[in-house]
């Protein structure tokens, strides 16, 4: 059987087909070094005081990549698209009453490329049973993948029914209900180049920020003021200082811990009801 892809899904807003209002910019680019001096590091001289030298880009992309990872671990949530090839156990019940329910590893489900039954640890082999994408049902959001067949048709030795999901005769003549690693899955998890929410951009640039200014603010602004004095002549100079710092940190923290909150309710997977 030819293999070929599902239509992407469009994970954000999720499963909307038009819109009616002005189009409004849901979306970005992951945030680069530029972005960052532009938005969250504005105003603020990325340059040492005591030795001349410049914040480099490449330290700023170190941290924005930092930012990422720490979100993608926090949440289960790839941002930049991965592809998956996944084995899950067969079992019986789930395909005959449950039109195969299964349980992704990871969330966002960008595309299913191939799902097939095997009984070999060969991954290298195809499948000796290659399911119609046409029948995945797909929940990207939350990563739950099922099988709905059309009416009346047949598949290898299986039977299929719109009613009735997925049974195999010749497992269920010698009694397998139960299989290790017999499902395998292929899809990609992510979002679309250029097509991250703005809230995410903005997340990883308030991460970043904080990274940045906790490592190298004491090298900004190493003193609060500078006081000169030379037979009877004298100038002082004052200034925010690490005073200044403290506050910024503090607003970014603040504006993190909201942004961060929007996000986890939004992409954080809850099962409530699971399959044993």
């Amino acid at each position: 059987m030819a293999k070929s892809s599902t239509p992407k899904n469009e994970l954000f807003p999720l499963r909307h087909t038009e819109e009616k209002l002005p189009k409004i910019s849901r979306f970005c680019h992951i945030p680069t070094p530029a972005d960052l001096k532009k938005t969250k590091l504005f105003g603020i001289p990325l340059c040492s005081s005591l030795t001349g030298e410049t914040f480099s880009d490449e330290a700023i992309q170190f941290y924005i990549n930092s930012a990422m990872s720490e979100i993608e671990h926090l949440l289960d949530l790839n941002i930049s698209p991965v592809k998956y090839y996944e084995k899950h156990d067969y079992k019986s019940g789930n395909f005959i009453w449950s039109y195969g329910y299964l349980k992704l590893d990871h969330p966002n489900v960008l595309e299913v490329s191939k799902v097939e039954l095997s009984f070999s640890n060969n991954q290298d082999t195809d499948g000796f049973v290659q399911f119609p994408l046409e029948h995945v049902h797909i929940m990207p959001q939350e990563g739950v993948l099922q099988l709905v067949p059309a009416f009346g048709t047949s598949l290898s030795g299986f039977l299929l029914s719109a009613f009735s999901g997925t049974q195999y005769h010749a497992l269920r003549a010698i009694g397998v209900t139960d299989f290790p690693g017999a499902v395998r899955v292929e899809y990609t998890a992510g979002f679309e180049e250029d097509k991250v929410p703005y809230v995410i951009c903005q997340l990883i640039e308030i991460k970043a920020a904080i990274n940045v200014l906790s490592a190298i603010g004491p090298v900004l602004f190493p003193t609060n003021s500078t006081s000169i004095g030379i037979d009877g002549v004298s100038q002082s100079v004052s200034g925010p200082g690490p005073q200044f710092l403290a506050q910024r940190m503090q607003q970014l923290q603040q504006e993190e811990e909201k942004v961060s909150n929007s996000v986890k309710s939004y992409y954080q997977r809850t099962f409530l009801i699971d399959y044993f």
